[in-house]
């Protein structure tokens, strides 16, 4: 018999799935939204039926003879707390909803083992500490073994900022806050502020139009002011205080049917406002712990690349670390890592490979279903000649979707559900959101590029496989690339290897050699609004209604006649 963990993620939103194996390494997690192709899939069930049991079928589960412990990414529901949720910021409404979802999630987490014959009732639940999740997941992705781990997003069970020391990988909390004050909760404010919807994920929105925009002193003092910082612990100013910050922001606020650069200058004030805050928390960590070499961030406000981008240099660390799913998604793994651990009796995390590479591979039955039945599309094998070919196509002009092994885990596309182009054309920009993306025309796109040749193109380069860092471009390099370079010279990084992904590796480099710029520009395989895609036919589908010219499925390229 073979024991195996699934760790579920049960806030409501986000939701997603893990299993860990006996010996302690991830061997999936996805999150809900890619299955059901649902953005966010607000109120779903993190353990799907048909989700988990097509993941428990990849992972090779024996439902005749395995065992599976189920684990859940919070305590306790929140509902059940008593506390007024109140209208600071965000309508209490909202509040309410969330704490009903959460409720739900919460309250039947496993029940779908019985659905699947897994369990002759309801199975008996491990339940977490939700920034305990996120700080588990992160260091098991994480290459130390010594860190500062600080936790920041809209709300744990407390408060919203936690703060680990990990030595040997075993993790200690320091301290948690216990206020109703919360990064995560200014920026989705900030997000309406500026016209977007923060229930639909619309925060990438803000900190793209910040390039665009320059900060406002005084508005940037002000919104500083809504957070006060005691000891890096959060908690809102009082309501008079709140109440004159609103009121300044709604001079500078947009309608979602205004010109969005109307609200440029808010949304780069809001990030230089949340970066003020986050240092004050940062540094206040920092200098508990002299000499903290390594730092690992995550929660939902480590998905700010821009911010991000600028610790290292900031607060003196020699290495910072955001795993690849850092927002709730990302808690399904560390639910399973800890039931895992508890199971065995271990203190320590294991330690994974790094690779971000952990969901849905397309089924071979899809795969020959798309080589035997291309219609109007040509296929070529690409066996053996891949980078050649998708290289030689990409700086023909060429727009291509990837879809090969195992989905990414977490929000960004890494290149196995990615649309790939040459980002040397100034125009491609445009053509990837007018006719493939439809999303809006100022929406920046990521440059992959190899390790080894980052710190000549960037300054400040440091390793970013899962896109967590922004950087800045160097200048004599900017007006090579104008595809990916946003508009205050800037470029959300992803860097490659042979070790973390070889085939992209091997298209990086063979595209270099072949036009003297080794750097390809990335976007999601997806269109706005909805989800990167799951399936074969998703892909299918993209391929067929947008101004894309081809599709790599593992080894087989199919394009459109010309």
């Amino acid at each position: 018999m073979t024991t195996w963990y699934l760790g579920l993620s049960t806030s409501g939103h986000d939701p997603a799935l893990a299993l860990v194996n006996a010996e302690g390494q991830v061997v999936f997690a996805e999150a809900t939204e890619r299955f059901l192709q649902d953005k966010r899939a607000w109120g779903l069930a993190p353990d799907h039926v048909s989700h988990l049991s097509a993941a428990l079928n990849q992972c090779g589960f024996d439902s005749a003879a395995d065992r599976l412990v189920v684990a859940s990414s919070w305590t306790f529901i929140k509902g059940d707390l008593p506390v007024q949720v109140s209208n600071t910021l965000l309508p209490a409404t909202d509040g309410l909803w969330l704490r009903s979802l959460q409720a739900t999630a919460q309250s039947n987490a496993g029940a779908t083992l019985l659905r699947l014959g897994l369990s002759a009732e309801m199975p008996e639940v491990m339940r977490f500490d939700h920034h305990l999740c996120h700080a588990a997941a992160a260091a098991y992705q994480s290459p130390f073994s010594d860190a500062l781990c600080v936790v920041m997003d809209g709300e744990g069970e407390a408060g919203s900022v936690s703060v680990f020391d990990m030595k040997a990988r075993v993790l200690k909390r320091r301290w948690r806050s216990w206020g109703p004050g919360s990064l995560g909760t200014f920026y989705a404010w900030i997000t309406g502020a500026c016209g977007f919807d923060w229930r639909l994920g619309e925060e990438w929105k803000v900190m793209g139009l910040a390039a665009f925009g320059q900060p406002i002193p005084e508005l940037v003092d002000s919104l500083s002011s809504l957070l006060l910082v005691d000891r890096g612990r959060l908690q809102f100013g009082d309501e008079t205080r709140l109440a004159e910050v609103q009121a300044k922001v709604a001079r500078h606020a947009r309608t979602p049917s205004d010109p969005i650069m109307q609200a440029a200058d808010l949304a780069a004030s809001g990030q230089a406002a949340f970066a003020r805050v986050a240092d004050q928390v940062l540094a206040a960590c920092a200098a508990e712990t002299p000499g903290a070499a390594n730092l690992i961030l995550t929660g939902g406000c480590a998905l700010n690349s821009s911010y991000n981008g600028t610790i290292a240099e900031r607060h003196g660390f020699d290495s910072v670390f955001v795993p690849s799913a850092p927002a709730d998604d990302g808690n399904a793994v560390g639910a399973a890592l800890l039931a895992r651990a508890k199971d065995q009796g271990h203190d320590a995390l294991p330690m994974g490979t790094g690779s971000a590479y952990l969901g849905t591979r397309a089924p071979d039955t899809s795969l020959a279903k798309a080589r035997h039945g291309a219609g109007p599309l040509i296929a070529t094998d690409l066996t053996g000649q891949s980078a050649p070919s998708i290289a030689g196509r990409l700086a023909q002009g060429k727009i291509l979707g990837v879809f090969r092994g195992q989905a990414e885990f977490g929000p960004r596309a890494l290149g196995n559900r990615s649309i790939l182009a040459d980002p040397r054309p100034a125009n491609m920009k445009d053509r990837l959101n007018r006719d493939i993306k439809g999303r809006e025309a100022y929406r920046p796109f990521a440059p992959i590029i190899q390790n080894a040749n980052a710190d000549e193109w960037f300054e400040n380069a440091q390793p970013s496989p899962y896109m967590s860092f922004t950087k800045r471009w160097r200048p004599s390099r900017r007006d090579q690339v104008p595809a990916v370079v946003h508009e205050d010279g800037t470029g959300r990084l992803q860097t490659v290897s042979a070790d973390s992904n070889p085939w992209l590796d091997d298209l990086v480099d063979t595209f270099g050699r072949l036009t003297g710029v080794p750097v390809v520009l990335n976007t999601s395989f997806n269109i706005m609004g909805k989800p990167i895609v799951h399936s074969v036919e998703d892909a299918i589908a993209v391929l067929m209604t947008s101004g894309m010219d081809g599709i790599v499925l593992e080894d087989t390229l199919f394009e459109k006649e010309t």
